[in-house]
């Protein structure tokens, strides 16, 4: 910038001075090529905008809801082995961790009884009920001991819910495996062998699906303005789409949570933070400029469009801007130019003007 200073003013009060006589426009800064080829100032085609960028939001990659499953331990119990780690594949059906449980045993244990207390009422109930039909015994007591014999059938149906719980494989001396339910990646390990786990608490935790999510605030200022199914584009050039948008203000944050589905080629991880821009279908008048092609020129926005004898300030409606990209609208038409870089040194030139 300082060396633009120096070098040029002399310079670029003759092309002024030269534009004038030329009947070049005062808003116009008259450049030349090798000028333009020194300041290193490149430019870029404007276009039609397909989609308007409404909002540029910080955000956070999340696993998709229910694809992040936990594994827990349907008894306490002390742990004995852990058979996998953190980041490696496991298929349905593989052992994830071995529990030494006294609960276990002592449900296993009623368990049994329950059954044999079942086996001899559903004997005398079916005893008292061939006796009712031969009108031997009352009708009453027959109706009872099937009341005894449903009664014992529920527990033994409750204890063996509580052994199948999570699925698990019980061994021979009282431990139990716990067994992957899904295939998936495991996400983290809650305790390590020779610790505790209580009963129902979380051991495990896989990824099932390669898919992600992203999360996101959304200021007050922009409920009602983005929609489910609008675009997402992250920093990579990765898409995705609006899932929901609550319209409801978090009084600690001020703002409105925004979620979105993102593809699982993306390249990002769960937890990862990014930056996200939301994009709609724009209007008729929309046009796309790259991001750096817009500047603030006495608070407004503003573009230097490429002529004949050099550039034209134009000042623009700005509508929406990303990273990469903004929209706006003006008196431009698709197919002109603009200045991507070297703003700086076209500025100093309206300065020498």
């Amino acid at each position: 910038m300082s060396l633009t200073k120096k070098v040029f003013p002399a310079a670029i009060g003759v092309f002024l001075v030269l534009g004038s006589a030329l009947g070049v426009r005062a808003s116009e800064i008259v450049v030349s090529q090798a000028q333009i080829d020194r300041l290193e100032i490149h430019i870029a085609e404007v276009r039609s905008a397909a989609e308007e960028a409404i909002a540029l939001l910080p955000g956070t990659i999340i696993p998709p809801m229910n694809s992040r499953v936990a594994v827990p331990a349907p008894f306490a119990g002390a742990v004995v082995t852990v058979d996998v780690l953190p980041g490696e594949t496991v298929a349905s059906g593989d052992a994830l961790m071995t529990i030494a449980s006294r609960e276990l045993v002592e449900t296993l244990s009623q368990l049994r009884q329950a059954e044999a207390n079942l086996s001899a009422a559903q004997a005398v109930a079916q005893r008292y009920k061939g006796l009712a039909e031969k009108r031997i015994a009352s009708p009453t007591r027959a109706a009872e001991t099937e009341a005894q014999r449903a009664g014992l059938q529920a527990v033994v149906e409750e204890h063996e819910r509580l052994v199948s719980l999570g699925n698990i494989k019980t061994n021979a001396d009282g431990s139990y495996s716990l067994i992957a339910q899904r295939a998936g990646r495991v996400v983290e390990l809650n305790v390590a062998p020779g610790a505790n786990i209580a009963a129902m608490a979380p051991a495990i935790t896989i990824d099932t699906s390669d898919d992600l999510w992203v999360e996101a605030q959304l200021p007050a200022s922009l409920i009602g303005r983005v929609h489910v199914g609008d675009t997402i584009q992250l920093e990579n050039g990765a898409k995705g789409k609006a899932l929901s948008v609550s319209h409801t203000v978090d009084p600690r944050t001020r703002s409105a949570l925004l979620t979105g589905s993102l593809p699982a080629d993306s390249g990002f991880v769960p937890g990862q933070m990014v930056t996200l821009s939301i994009h709609r279908k724009a209007q008729a008048s929309g046009l796309d400029v790259p991001a750096s092609a817009v500047v603030w020129l006495h608070g407004q926005p503003s573009v230097f469009v490429r002529t004949d004898a050099g550039f034209n300030v134009l000042a623009v409606t700005l509508k929406g801007k990303t990273l990469h990209g903004a929209t706006i609208e003006g008196d431009l038409t698709p197919g002109q130019s603009v200045a991507v870089s070297g703003l700086a040194q076209l500025e100093n030139m309206i300065g020498e003007e």
